[in-house]
């Protein structure tokens, strides 16, 4: 049986789903973009659909199978190059198994600045009153420390800032997927002559990426300038 936090994030993945579609469409985007966002939207909302059905017996008023993106997807004209490029040759461990390396890129604007320390400051001092004392005390006084501050309080992850909409007001965002041969160590930093880990290496490759593109209709001729960007 299919849990009501399940439920709760196919219908997040419905609203995501919408707002891409309707961020393709915006941009007047090539129209094999929009039909992979339109099929992204169909299967999310299957997939709601099938939830909901499974656990209330109940349907929505949306009448869709699953569709696959490269079924029925738009030809190129006769001089247009393909739809997709080849896919790179992915590579794989030594046993036959893939590596892959998923990295989200969230943008925020603070509006702010100080109200976002204060509130980074209560929440070092909450967590931190049972285990060090000193620390506890210790205000928190750069908006980069005070972003880790709220994550540390939250799940550890970048959904833990979703419980502060009004001082770190999402923006767009990038998801990629990208296959890898080496896994993440810390002793191999840069800060010890290590690669960056955000890099592919010559013999890694992107399989994936979906982005995220957040309209506000209300605020869209307003000059936004992004305070903060995560990955």
């Amino acid at each position: 049986m299919s849990t009501e936090a399940q439920i709760d994030a196919a219908l997040e993945a419905v609203v995501s789903a919408a707002r891409h579609h309707r961020a393709a469409l915006r941009a007047g985007a090539p129209e094999e973009q929009i039909w992979r966002a339109y099929v992204a939207l169909n299967n999310a909302t299957v997939r709601y659909d099938d939830l909901i059905s499974e656990v209330y017996d109940e349907v929505t008023p949306w009448d869709c199978e699953y569709l696959e993106a490269e079924s029925d997807a738009p030809e190129p004209g006769p001089d247009e190059p393909p739809l997709l490029p080849p896919l790179p040759e992915v590579p794989a461990t030594d046993g036959g198994a893939l590596m892959v390396s998923v990295r989200h890129r969230r943008d925020y604007v603070i509006p702010q600045p100080t109200r976002l320390l204060t509130l980074a400051t209560e929440a070092r001092r909450t967590s931190w009153a049972g285990v060090d004392a000193t620390h506890a005390a210790r205000p928190v006084t750069d908006i980069g420390e005070a972003v880790n501050e709220l994550v540390q309080a939250g799940d550890g992850t970048v959904a833990a800032l979703d419980a502060y909409p009004e001082d770190l007001v999402p923006g767009n965002g990038v998801l990629v997927v990208n296959a890898v041969r080496r896994p993440l160590t810390f002793a191999d930093a840069p800060a010890n002559g290590g690669p960056d880990p955000l890099l592919l290496g010559p013999d890694e490759a992107q399989l994936y990426r979906m982005d995220e593109e957040i309209v506000d209709e209300d605020t869209l001729d307003e000059p936004v300038v992004p305070a903060a960007s995560l990955w």
